[in-house]
């Protein structure tokens, strides 16, 4: 695990033009219709989603429960400054089902995890992932398969 130099807000603002349109369109909602949604002008949405005045966890998650997509995704996406991940988990909710499934363990084992050193849960989770991706994949290929050659 290679950790990433720190950057500013600014860094993390340059983002949100390749995380947040992408995602709107994805859901094909105009930006005049989100910015009512918002409470925003047109012109606010439009410097929010170019990332020109900031970011503001509130807003993130406003964006994210009207468009109903995984918040975790996208701020993750901005975290590791990986704009892929918003786009590739944020309708499956894949990061918010990973929160929920820490959420419905006890403290025991709450505590138990928390004692896990990071090396040990990075390779837990790279495993888990390796499995997911092969099941995914699978599930691709099958999918394939119904549809016919081409």
């Amino acid at each position: 695990m290679v950790a990433k130099p720190p950057r500013g807000d600014r860094d993390l603002a340059d983002l949100a033009p390749q995380i947040l349109p992408p995602l709107r369109r994805m859901r094909d909602v105009s930006p005049p219709k989100l910015a009512a949604r918002m409470g925003m002008s047109t012109r606010a949405y439009q410097d929010f989603e170019k990332g020109r005045t900031g970011l503001r966890l509130d807003r993130l998650l406003l964006f994210a429960d009207i468009l109903e997509l995984d918040h975790q995704a996208i701020i993750t996406a901005f975290q590791l400054r990986r704009p892929r991940i918003a786009l590739v988990f944020a309708h499956n909710k894949a990061l918010l089902i990973q929160a929920a499934a820490i959420d419905e363990c006890d403290d025991d084992a709450l505590d138990a995890i928390a004692a896990v050193d990071p090396l040990s849960l990075l390779n837990s989770h790279m495993g888990l992932y390796e499995q997911l991706a092969e099941r995914g994949r699978a599930q691709l290929r099958a999918a394939a398969g119904r549809r016919g050659p081409d």
